[in-house]
């Protein structure tokens, strides 16, 4: 996968376009606008380090793409490139593309002018590289119009720079603007933004299918989840396609572009969410991507840079949040130990955790996440609840999962009628009932009130470890204590016979094999047998 090929180096790149005539101008009401964009940021959750590159300049760069391992910015300087030529309508530099050597620090280093071929005395704007970086996406104003870029395609199929077989995408126009390429890390979809008619209002997000036979599919709109009637742009995936970071002044923000990310829900891109204050400023930012998990780049117009727009890198410490919850009998509110749990995000990740002596569970979550939680025990019907995760500033999700207790079966074995529940557990080597058995041992309690004159034998058996006279015992012991246990709930004691088999009825035979812990178990077991 292309962004694999640069694990060698810190960091990855992105593509996009911006030009400089687009840089927001930010008004005095940038405070309050900081302040009314509280309600959606993620401040709580990402805590960003934002440092100079080093190859900043007076001028505007943007951040674009990487290719063998160098960093591709978009600059109007002339440093050792090919531009240096002016847009005779604004007498400004054109924009030209540029190789930077990456830093083991991240920083950038001698940027040097990218291709004869791809820059022209146009305009250039941002490019993205196919996975095998043989193909090349880019973007070039029209001639004699610095506001309109069209979108191109060329080739490199032997491998040594030269750009060959170059061709106009077909849904660029005249008309409007295709800007801020960006291919999927499959190289199937190409995400962009453009001002093209049909849309959500000033430029939107785009996607299209990129096919087995390299022909390019129609265009279609992300959507009004992320689109706004204002500007979205730089749109950029993380590797598994879970998340679209992307700039907009349409959401509500800190001041003109800021950095938001939006969540992949079965193909759909919904909740668009502000990065926060540690990334975002009241100028513009934009061209935010992640090269691992805490690294990568964006680009800011904010205070205290070399000039105009500046490429930065990027460190982030991402804040989990915490989902805590308990478990308890929905009949009698005792705590239930040792129940499995799975928290399972809407992509089918699961977290598996079972519940601690306490009856209690944890995990990290993210937020604004939509997670199911299935809890299974024995002797409790399933329980499947949904948890919303919508907040940011929530460091600690809580939830209570009531279990609802499973009826008693009457069941035959061997010829004898059974009232079957899940196992009794008792304190290793002792007859004290655990506390999380005693609600199993309700369950009987119920049975007999129901029936007034079942008679039941409590019989009481040990797996084969320790000597057979103790285990006989330690079996009479554990059916006395079973007993007592049900005559302290009002069970008459005529109506109970208590006996202790010891080792003598095992299920399974641990005596001519090696038995698991889980088979040992098994032979481990009280039974209630009707006598009547």
């Amino acid at each position: 996968m292309k962004r694999k090929l640069l694990l060698s180096v810190l960091f990855f790149a992105f593509a996009f376009t911006v030009k400089a005539q687009d840089i927001i101008e930010t008004s005095g009401e940038a405070i309050n606008e900081m302040e009314s964009a509280k309600s959606n940021v993620l401040t709580a959750n990402f805590d960003f380090i934002v440092t100079d590159t080093g190859v900043n300049s007076k001028e505007h760069e943007y951040g674009s793409g990487f290719f063998k391992q160098k960093y591709i910015v978009i600059s109007a300087k002339k440093v050792g490139g090919l531009g240096g030529t002016k847009d005779p309508l604004t007498g400004e530099p054109h924009f030209q593309i540029y190789c930077a050597t990456i830093k083991k620090t991240g920083d950038l280093d001698r940027p040097l002018g990218y291709s004869r071929i791809l820059n022209t005395n146009d305009n250039e704007g941002t490019i993205t590289f196919s996975p095998d970086q043989k193909t090349v996406y880019y973007t070039r104003s029209i001639l004699g119009d610095k506001k309109n870029y069209q979108l191109y395609r060329a080739k490199d199929a032997v491998g040594n720079g030269q750009w060959l077989n170059e061709e106009k995408i077909h849904f660029s126009s005249d008309d409007y603007s295709v800007e801020n390429p960006y291919l999927s890390e499959d190289g199937k979809i190409l995400y962009f933004s453009s001002d093209m008619p049909g849309g959500q209002g000033g430029y939107d997000l785009y996607s299209v299918n990129v096919n087995k036979d390299n022909t390019i599919d129609n265009p279609i709109n992300i959507g009004g989840k992320v689109n706004t009637p204002n500007d979205e742009r730089t749109p950029f995936i993380d590797e598994q396609g879970k998340y679209l970071y992307f700039a907009s002044n349409g959401h509500n923000t800190m001041g003109g572009l800021d950095v938001f990310r939006a969540r992949n829900v079965k193909g759909e891109f919904v909740r668009p969410l502000n990065l926060g204050a540690t990334i975002n400023s009241p100028e513009d930012d934009y061209a935010f991507m992640l090269a691992n998990e805490n690294r990568g780049y964006v680009t800011s117009a904010k205070a205290g840079g070399m000039g105009g727009s500046d490429v930065y890198k990027l460190r982030l410490k991402y804040n989990k949040q915490s989902l805590k919850g308990i478990v308890r009998d929905e009949l009698t509110n005792a705590i239930i130990v040792n129940a499995e749990i799975q928290i399972i995000d809407i992509d089918g990740n699961v977290i598996p955790v079972k519940t601690n002596k306490s009856g209690e569970f944890s995990a990290y979550v993210d937020p604004y996440e939509l997670y199911t939680i299935k809890t299974k025990k024995e002797g409790y019907n399933d329980n499947v609840i949904e948890l919303p995760t919508n907040s940011a500033t929530e460091r600690v999700f809580k939830v209570e999962v009531n279990l609802e207790q499973t009826a008693p079966e009457i069941v035959e074995v061997d010829g004898r009628s059974m009232i079957k529940i899940e196992n009794i557990y008792f304190a290793f080597d002792k007859s004290i009932i655990k506390l999380s058995s005693k609600v199993s041992l309700d369950k009987i309690v119920r049975v007999l009130e129901e029936n007034p004159i079942m008679k039941i034998e409590v019989n009481a058996h040990t797996d084969i470890r320790g000597s057979a006279p103790y285990n006989l015992a330690l079996s009479k012991r554990r059916a006395a204590s079973t007993m007592k246990y049900l005559i302290s709930k009002g069970i008459k004691s005529e109506r109970l016979i208590s006996e202790g088999f010891g080792e003598s009825q095992t299920i399974i035979n641990c005596l001519s094999k090696n038995c698991s812990d889980e088979e040992h178990e098994i032979n481990r077991r009280i039974e209630f047998v009707i006598v009547n």
